[in-house]
């Protein structure tokens, strides 16, 4: 069952992945205004989480945990959001997977967290297929995406595991409660900086018109990472975030159902020889997620 939950993350956040892309390209010029926005637009959760409990007040040690996962929440967009101005959606998505660099290491020292071999192994093919997708054999070259999407990665890699060693002490309510709650302070102070708060001031109109579509996007976010916390509550960190790699899969779909709905509005390369190349790079990635769970 907990498998079946932490699928619902990359579904989820592969379709609030397609409205950031639609946000960072069609409505906002300047990043710093839309991180701000899009990170205060969480606080919706909040009052949710009491269908499920009530957060507690945890430890001084713990809220520092809670407080620099929080800071890597608001931070992690502005790298973000810069690579999906550069390249595809999905191959945004995929190179999520990069995290996987560092989730073994930060894994085992942090919580204590070990794997077989052929679970390694499965994430080494995962981030074999990310690299091979993002590089131009003709130009030798990796597009900026890569690096951009690499810090994100290993951001978000931190994120996990410390999240996990949260929930070796708190229940997820409370860790989901603090993180909101804290991020979204962070996000405010934005406004205590001059050369950002003009723009935020100036683009609140916009913010204001879209409302309900940041409302329903922070709606799939937080509902895709309320899975991942309750799935890492039981399954390991590697484990999850090979799961999450399916992300890219999902993107590639619904993006190819909102050409036909909407034409082309999206930013997605759907011609044959992009969706094959593609398609095999996420099928590799398919088969790494399977060894990973098989052990």
């Amino acid at each position: 069952m907990y498998v079946l939950i932490a699928f619902l993350t990359p579904l989820l956040h592969a379709l609030s992945c397609i409205v950031d892309a639609h946000f960072s390209n069609n409505i906002f010029k300047k990043i710093p205004s839309l991180v701000f926005y899009a990170t205060i637009s969480n606080v919706i959760i909040v009052p949710f989480l009491f269908f499920f409990g009530t957060p507690s007040i945890p430890s001084l040690e713990i809220l520092a945990v809670l407080f620099a996962i929080a800071l890597i929440e608001v931070c992690y967009q502005i790298p973000y959001y810069h690579a999906l101005r550069n390249i595809d959606t999905s191959i945004v998505v995929a190179l999520f997977s990069l995290g996987g660099i560092t989730i073994p290491a930060l894994a085992y020292f942090i919580v204590d967290e070990k794997l077989s071999l052929t679970q390694y192994f499965g994430f080494g093919i995962i981030l074999l297929s990310t690299f091979i997708l993002n590089f131009d054999i003709r130009k030798l070259k990796i597009n900026a995406a890569f690096f951009l999407m690499l810090v994100v990665s290993v951001l978000l890699s931190l994120s996990s595991v410390l999240s996990k060693y949260s929930l070796q002490n708190v229940d997820f309510v409370t860790v989901v409660f603090w993180i909101s709650i804290f991020a979204t302070s962070i996000s405010l102070s934005l406004l205590l900086l001059p050369q950002y708060r003009i723009d935020i001031i100036s683009t609140f109109p916009r913010y204001k018109k879209r409302i309900k579509l940041f409302l329903s996007n922070e709606i799939l976010n937080q509902a895709g990472t309320l899975a991942a916390t309750i799935s890492l509550t039981y399954l390991p960190v590697l484990t999850v975030k090979s799961i999450g790699s399916s992300q890219s899969i999902f993107t590639l779909s619904l993006n190819f159902v909102l050409y036909k709905i909407f034409g082309n509005r999206f930013k997605e390369n759907l011609t044959r020889h992009d969706v094959i190349k593609k398609l095999i790079s996420f099928s590799v990635i398919i088969i790494g997620i399977y060894m990973v769970l098989s052990n």
